[in-house]
């Protein structure tokens, strides 16, 4: 069995001083004659540190308390091993600290060292320091150890409590029971809550509009920015395309009456054959323009301003309230299926690469494409 670790304050080890005639103020931990130390970027000028501790200066007091608390802090990772039965050594303590791996670590340190680490899109990576952001907000300082059932429906008594919508609460839900399966396969904890605690399903809002409705849209005469909000609406509707990826669009991601372009939330590249889908519209769309469809898209502003032009407009023909940009995308969806195109071309189509909501992942190549839209047209 391991000795326990022994923890003390050094100065200036590596006999350095900085331009301020200032050394550093390291923790040293010693187990059976191995040493190693943590900096805690603490750094006096020699006369003011003796016996282990900050002396002679006003603040000495202030700075000695969070030089304890540091101490303390990595003590503590060693006694939460200790207390799983755990033998720590000094590269293990190390490792722990540095990683913020260990059962001593804020849920925040922890969630967001995994999900850097990881291969995630940047945008699910701030979605989930979102989420460590939120749990500090709603309980300061909270380790992966204190993350048990009852702490998981407390929190989400508070997002309900707090009024966020709906599906914003279940998605910050699943975020974090992604970050405890983490902690679970580090060994941190011994169970997830989430095994216990269920989850409730997000709220379908895929509004979408009628291909009579549709052509309405198409025949409005407008001017000015509600013009270009409704072309890029169409666009959404012509293409599949979310509005991140509408504002993005560039002239050179459309060549050959195709349509090719990396996507901004999931980074898979979606191929759309914009002549054979909805009449060649989207190209139409395009010589409006002309050929530089970045006049269009680069002058739409944020989701939330180009969706409350929409709803100007879409007003005026009496369509459903509910609809947002984002249901472009469910039109999409919704009119190639009622023509007959195959669920798999049309998941292809809209860049899911994961969609549970309809049959599994299947490869269908340019050819195959073009083919199925030309049958689907000819019904």
């Amino acid at each position: 069995m391991l000795n326990k670790i022994r923890y003390k304050l050094v100065f200036n080890r590596a006999r350095r001083l900085n331009k301020r005639g200032e050394g550093l103020i390291e923790i040293e931990c010693s187990q059976q004659k191995r040493r190693i130390y943590f900096s805690t970027h603490t750094y006096v000028q020699p006369e003011y540190f003796s016996n282990g501790s900050v002396t002679g200066t006003p603040n000495a007091d202030s700075l000695n308390y969070a030089l304890c608390l540091m101490i303390q802090e990595v003590e503590r990772v060693e006694l939460e091993y200790i207390k799983k039965g755990v033998d720590v050594h000094l590269p293990m303590l190390r490792e722990a600290v540095r990683q913020h791996i260990s059962p001593a670590a804020k849920l925040s340190d922890f969630g967001t060292q995994v999900v850097e680490q990881s291969e995630r899109k940047n945008l699910t990576k701030q979605n989930y320091q979102t989420l460590f952001n939120n749990i500090e907000k709603f309980r300061k300082g909270t380790l992966i150890t204190d993350v048990d059932y009852q702490f998981v429906v407390a929190y989400d008594k508070w997002l309900r409590d707090s009024e966020i919508a709906h599906n914003t609460r279940i998605s910050r839900l699943r975020l974090l029971r992604a970050i405890l399966n983490e902690a679970k396969k580090r060994d941190i904890i011994p169970v997830n809550p989430f095994d216990r605690f269920r989850i409730q399903q997000m709220v379908s809002k895929k509004g979408f509009l009628t291909i009579e409705q549709l052509h309405r849209l198409e025949k409005m005469t407008l001017k000015g920015i509600e013009d270009k909000v409704r072309d890029a609406f169409l666009i959404g509707c012509y293409t599949g395309l979310r509005f991140s990826d509408v504002i993005t669009l560039r002239s050179e991601h459309i060549k050959d009456g195709w349509l090719t372009k990396k996507m901004v939330k999931t980074g898979f590249i979606v191929e759309i054959p914009c002549a054979e889908l909805f009449n060649g519209k989207m190209l139409q769309l395009v010589d409006k323009y002309n050929g530089k469809i970045e006049r269009l898209t680069k002058a739409l502003q944020t989701n939330s301003s180009v969706n409350k032009t929409l709803r100007q407009v879409l007003d005026r023909l009496k369509i459903d309230s509910k609809i947002t940009f984002h249901s472009s995308r469910h039109t999409f969806a919704t009119l190639l299926s009622q023509n007959g195109v195959q669920i798999t071309t049309i998941q292809k189509l809209l860049g899911h690469q994961k969609l549970q909501t309809t049959q599994i992942y299947s490869e269908v190549d340019r050819k195959a494409i073009t083919n199925d839209l030309k049958k689907g047209r000819k019904k």
